[in-house]
């Protein structure tokens, strides 16, 4: 019996291999896509957070304060200066015109104001039609400011004949100690390459699995898969994903070997968890992909969807934007995709060291879809085998009879 099925099996693994190397469309979106787009996409977050961001500078004081907090704004890494203009139109016309992402003004009394120990006015204005660029600039001021306050207060009081020590507690009575714990460079490359990464891996997946598929619908060959697989429908579903199911595992090992190097990516927790829920997280997107491409009686059609879908599966994946945040049919529809359990559960063991009590919702999640699209798979590859069959058992009497038709035309 054993034997009998792995004969199957095998069967069904050597006709979808000669159907995959005689196919080009899917042998380039499983062979050339992943690789391509790893390292296409990662290439964009290569420096993982913005530096150098253009500011311009209307400064109506001209004082040596002024300039001074002047030139720290631009020292700092996140900013800098390109031009200081004469008026406030000017610098609204150069945020308009997307040459600077910000303006910085510093009002006439800003000096004044500073040595009669009263509160002094910076104005910032963002562009925050571009949030990231407009948060850098918020970052890199606030900070800038905050050490001039410091400054200040520091020389305040030591006029007021106080030693360093008492100074320090006048000034900063209450002070911050915030520490980055995981994402310590807080950079937006470290934080979407590798949900890139798992995207490519998925919607490659699905759409090579899915042509191929949707290709046996296309030209009626069900029932020649069926007879392959000698009527077993578990061999006749396994010996077909197997192929793409090995050259993903290899896929992922891939990634987090030179993806993540070259990325300078974070990995710290224990790989051999990772691999597991990876194999879990494979095995869920094989089937649930053979029950969805199973709708699809064209290659083409079934292409447009996932590609289509590529980009949406990201946003509701919980990744970017919180599941709890989104309307209650888009969280169902989430908790279908196996790429949200497995997000959520690959970033805390690279980024954070999670270990399996703490991933364990996220793989008995990934088992039970793993489960599902399997069982889903089975019945509605049984209804088109059977239905394709009984097409075929109809249209044989018809073939005949147009045979013997063809036949007597003949001289």
């Amino acid at each position: 019996m054993i034997a009998g099925n792995i004969k199957n099996f095998v069967q069904v693994f050597r006709r979808e291999l000669g159907i995959i190397v005689k196919d080009k469309d899917i042998l380039m979106i499983i062979l050339l896509s992943p690789v391509f787009y790893a390292f296409f996409y990662g290439s964009f977050y290569m420096y993982k957070s913005e530096t150098d961001v253009p500011v311009v500078v209307l400064d109506y004081d001209n004082s040596a304060i002024s300039r001074e907090f002047i030139r720290n704004v631009d020292a700092h890494k996140l900013v800098k200066i390109t031009e200081f203009v004469q008026d406030y139109n000017s610098a609204q016309d150069r945020i308009f015109s997307m040459e600077a992402q910000g303006a910085i003004i510093i009002p006439a009394n800003f000096s004044n104001n500073i040595k009669l120990v009263q509160p002094a006015d910076i104005k910032l204005l963002l562009n925050t039609s571009r949030f990231l660029p407009s948060n850098d600039i918020n970052i890199a001021v606030n900070e800038i400011s905050a050490q001039m306050r410091l400054d200040l207060r520091l020389k305040y009081f030591q006029k007021k004949g106080y030693n360093f020590g008492q100074v320090q507690g006048n000034i900063e009575p209450v002070r911050e100690d915030i520490r980055a714990m995981f994402n310590y460079t807080e950079s937006y490359g470290d934080f979407i390459i590798p949900a890139l990464l798992v995207l490519i891996l998925q919607q490659t997946l699905l759409i090579g699995l899915s042509e191929s598929v949707a290709k046996e619908r296309e030209r009626g060959t069900l029932h020649e898969l069926y007879e392959s697989a000698n009527k077993s429908v578990w061999a006749m579903m396994s010996g077909k994903a197997s192929f793409y199911l090995m050259l993903y595992a290899a896929y992922t090992l891939f990634f987090l070997a030179v993806p993540f190097y070259v990325f300078k990516l974070t990995l710290i927790g224990n790989i051999f968890t990772l691999v597991v829920l990876s194999l879990i997280f494979l095995i869920s997107v094989v089937y649930v992909g053979i029950f969805v491409s199973s709708f699809f009686k064209k290659k083409i059609i079934s292409l447009q969807f996932f590609v289509f879908t590529s980009y949406p599966v990201l946003l509701i994946s919980g990744y970017v934007w919180p599941i709890q945040s989104m309307p209650w049919f888009l969280k169902a529809l989430t908790y279908l995709m196996p790429s949200t359990p497995y997000l959520n559960a690959f970033n805390r063991i690279t980024k954070m060291g999670a270990g399996w009590e703490h991933i364990l919702p996220e793989f008995i999640h990934l088992l039970l879809l793993a489960l599902l699209g399997f069982a889903g798979a089975r019945i509605r590859m049984k209804m088109l085998i059977k239905k394709e069959l009984n097409i075929h058992i109809h249209s044989h009497p018809i073939e005949i009879f147009n045979k013997i038709l063809t036949g007597l035309k003949k001289p």
